[in-house]
């Protein structure tokens, strides 16, 4: 499968880590800002679907069709016009040189601080308090396990296998709400947020829950 770096340079660039070992420059550093803010949210989205799929989603549609006439981009831009804007002040340098030292000494690369900053810029979405108070955790640019592996191709394909659950939800013939309850949860929802999601009440989420569970009893044949 092709990737969004190739389709978007023209296939100039195979895969991203031939992409940033050029230099920054005037002609790169937009695609280079939009690469990385995909990146981002494409990490921040597994840890909060409500917020940065949405901007996720909106910016793979602007790359799509920026280019229109009259298209008007998506809140989703904000998150690749930061990176731009960021990297843009390095133009001539590499995105893998040293940009300085993180709290903990640790040096980091222009790359890594400007996923940093990109970072800062989600959280002024993301986090705030839920119900009880609690705000989430922001997410670890300057740590490499929190990042996709580059250059491999992070948005053509998951790295999580969801095959057997595909093979699952498939074996339970769920119906069209019911799937959409099971993938709310699977999205970290609790009760009251599947409710809002889909406006049906909490007596439809049980009694869609029970025969789920029901069905899932049957076929694997736990009494």
């Amino acid at each position: 499968m092709e990737m969004l770096v190739t389709k978007f340079s023209k296939g100039k660039y195979r895969n991203e880590g031939e992409f940033f070992s050029e230099p920054i420059s005037a002609e790169n550093v937009k695609l280079m800002g939009e690469m990385i803010a995909l990146q981002a949210l494409r990490t921040v989205k597994k840890f909060d679907m409500k917020v940065a799929d949405k901007l996720y989603i909106g910016l793979i549609k602007d790359l799509h069709h920026m280019r229109e006439i009259d298209y008007i981009v998506s809140d989703g831009y904000d998150v690749a016009q930061t990176a731009i804007c960021f990297l843009y002040q390095f133009v001539g340098h590499s995105a893998n040189e040293i940009y300085g030292k993180d709290r903990k000494g640790k040096k980091i690369t222009i790359k890594l601080a400007c996923y940093r900053e990109v970072d800062r810029f989600i959280d002024g979405l993301r986090n705030r308090t839920d119900r009880r108070g609690t705000i989430v955790e922001s997410i670890d640019f300057t740590d490499y396990k929190a990042l996709p592996m580059d250059p491999v191709n992070c948005f053509e394909h998951e790295q999580t296998d969801y095959s057997k659950y595909d093979e699952l939800v498939e074996a339970l013939q769920l119906s069209a709400l019911e799937l959409a309850i099971l993938n709310c949860y699977m999205n970290g929802m609790r009760q009251a947020e599947v409710c809002a999601e889909l406006g049906i009440g909490r007596g439809t989420i049980n009694h869609r829950k029970a025969s789920i569970r029901q069905r899932f009893y049957v076929r694997f044949g736990i009494f």
